[in-house]
């Protein structure tokens, strides 16, 4: 989008998510970070909490990468829960008509099929305050004010960094890996399709709840035919794979459960987005 007016405010400009937003985005938006950057459209603050008021004027949608995963609680709650609410509530007053906000699927905690009917049940103290934060962000909306909750899986990066990497380099290394009988289906998502899903969403204001992943979701199968390697697997019936989740819920969950997106609730499915999941998977290289 060359030669457009600034529009967009990007929240949390250092992220990877914002990072990929930039060629989508183009000139439209402005992203405020923490981290001294010579891109241009940034603005470096010290403190998210403090961003001038005057960054908003003129701004049609925010969007919101800022949040952590690790730390204490009352730390989690004041970066996933305090900050987006401040920040609404500062854009709202501001006349922003529209405002998205990266969530995630812990706040169904360990279900293992998600749809818009699916009940959030967190159970880490992540998941409960990425809820708290959806549930006063949506409270915010009205005839003016748009708040879209994208609520995303499993995120991998750049050459499948993060846990979906440690997962194929582990079965890399070891050529063989434990799977249930009949495989997982787990929803995933790229960074870089991340983006794509919001840029789409920040077109149109839109109020509620929305959910994206790969329209393929990971299996073992598909993986290890992507790999083009010899990568094995031993399959155990489903009674041991449980026994696992339930004995060692962490590394079972990851290993064997499942946690599929229905479809029909993919809007990168309803984009008719391109699927990126074994393509990266297939060009990842490990050291």
């Amino acid at each position: 989008m060359p030669g457009c007016d600034i529009s967009i405010l990007v929240i949390g400009g250092g992220s990877r998510i914002a990072a990929a937003l930039e060629p989508l985005l183009g000139d439209c938006a402005r992203y405020v970070s923490r981290q001294h950057s010579q891109r241009p459209r940034h603005v470096l603050v010290g403190d998210y909490a403090d961003i001038p008021a005057y960054l908003f004027n003129g701004i049609r949608c925010v969007i919101n990468c800022v949040g952590i995963s690790t730390g204490s609680s009352s730390m989690m709650h004041l970066i996933n829960v305090d900050l987006p609410l401040r920040l609404a509530a500062t854009a709202k007053a501001a006349g922003v008509a529209h405002l998205i906000h990266v969530s995630s699927f812990s706040v169904y905690g360990g279900a293992r099929a998600i749809d818009r009917h699916t009940l959030p049940a967190p159970s880490s103290d992540y998941g409960h305050s990425k809820l708290a934060a959806d549930t006063g962000l949506l409270a915010l909306t009205d005839d003016r004010f748009a708040v879209t909750i994208l609520r995303l899986p499993l995120i991998y990066g750049q050459n499948i960094s993060g846990k979906l990497g440690q997962l194929v380099r582990l079965w890399q290394r070891l050529r063989i890996m434990p799977v249930p009988t009949g495989d997982v289906a787990r929803a995933m998502i790229g960074i870089d399709l991340s983006a794509e899903v919001i840029a789409h969403l920040s077109q149109v204001p839109h109020s509620g709840v929305v959910f994206a992943a790969d329209p393929l979701p990971f299996t073992y199968a598909l993986t290890a035919q992507a790999r083009g390697e010899r990568l094995y697997r031993l399959r155990l019936p489903r009674a041991a794979t449980r026994l696992a989740e339930r004995a060692a819920p962490a590394i079972g969950g990851r290993l064997f459960a499942d946690s599929r997106l229905s479809d029909h609730d993919n809007i990168a499915v309803r984009y008719d987005l391109t699927t990126r999941l074994y393509r990266d998977i297939a060009a990842a290289t490990f050291d």
